[in-house]
């Protein structure tokens, strides 16, 4: 069938042509690699029949865009999870876009095959979450092309990709100048486990913090547990039957912190007259505890916000930067350190 000459072409009547997908069209048009010099001869070939002229790729792949965001995480139910993912829903509705969830399960696989699905419905963007640690990793599990893509809680050396960050490092160094604002000395430290990346920021940041302070950092004030309150508990009263025990414990979780507070009533150990106490995260129930739990906050909310509006920048200006963005946790002042609760 003749074509209509006075009918807009567009990249999916190239595409039709070379028997290629939008998407190829969509690389060989912006110069991509990844194509095969056969496939792009071809691509070219359709285009050039078709009158199809560079200056209507944008125009033909505004019109194609549906509104829709992918996102993509390895742990859909997860606490943090959760939040990060309120507030790329809170931009993204912001903006009138929607937001298309699936969860691989950290399984490739079924990594590769959800993105298949949001690329089949055409998402105009996807972010890539890891829900229950910051971690590197290497390119998504099915190659994007130039659909604009950020990474969220998680970082990549392997993409030129924005990808967005707790600043583990310096939220510990915050929560430790608190304590040493206070008169505490010596600062125990419960840890999570030493494989996390966050473990091993948090306890740098603690060591830094201590070192501009002109305090000797001491090694046997320092203990490495799982995240939960029963290494709080357990590892409080390892500290705390020291011969020259801690003055302040610094968690690196609420979840030991509540552990260790138990502990420490059970001592007959006052908070925080006899020993300050810090957590990290901002939990719920922190505000809940007896006393209060002064904590450093995960910014989980405003990552996900971050990250949302990095990707519908990229979106509208077609355009990414392989920027890192480490976004700051605050410190959250309440009674387990003596001051006033918020």
């Amino acid at each position: 069938m003749k074509r209509n000459s006075s009918a807009a072409v567009t990249i999916h009547d190239v595409a039709q042509l070379a028997g290629v997908s939008p998407a190829t069209v969509s690389k060989v048009m912006n110069n991509t690699p990844y194509v095969s010099e056969e496939t792009r001869a071809r691509v070219l070939a359709a285009a050039q029949k078709l009158n199809f002229r560079p200056n209507r790729i944008a125009r033909s792949l505004k019109m194609s865009r549906t509104s829709t965001l992918g996102l993509i995480t390895d742990d859909l139910e997860g606490v943090f999870t959760m939040s990060m993912m309120r507030g790329v829903e809170e931009v993204a509705s912001e903006q009138s876009f929607s937001v298309i969830l699936s969860n691989s399960y950290g399984d490739m696989t079924r990594e590769r095959a959800h993105l298949e699905v949001l690329l089949d419905k055409k998402v105009d963007g996807i972010i890539v979450l890891s829900g229950y640690r910051v971690r590197q990793r290497g390119a998504p599990a099915l190659a994007l092309g130039d659909l604009p893509v950020v990474y969220l809680y998680q970082y990549t050396y392997d993409l030129p990709v924005p990808c967005v960050i707790p600043d583990d490092f310096g939220g510990a160094v915050t929560g430790t100048q608190h304590l040493l604002s206070l008169g505490r000395r010596r600062i125990g430290v419960i840890n999570g486990p030493t494989h996390y990346e966050a473990t091993q920021k948090r306890l740098a940041g603690v060591q830094q913090a201590l070192h501009d302070a002109g305090v000797v950092f001491d090694h046997a004030l320092v203990r490495v547990g799982k995240w939960y309150e029963t290494s709080g508990y357990e590892l409080a009263h390892e500290l705390m039957r020291l011969p020259n025990p801690p003055d302040a414990l610094f968690c690196m979780s609420d979840s030991i912190a509540v552990g260790a507070l138990s502990a420490l009533h059970e001592l007959r150990i006052r908070v925080p007259q006899d020993v300050a106490l810090i957590g990290f995260d901002n939990r719920n129930f922190a505000a809940h505890q007896r006393p209060p739990l002064t904590t450093v906050a995960l910014p989980l909310v405003e990552m996900g916000r971050l990250a949302g509006n990095l990707l519908l920048k990229a979106i509208s200006e077609g355009t990414e930067s392989a920027e890192l963005h480490r976004v700051t946790c605050p410190l959250v002042l309440r009674q387990s350190c003596g001051a006033t609760m918020t």
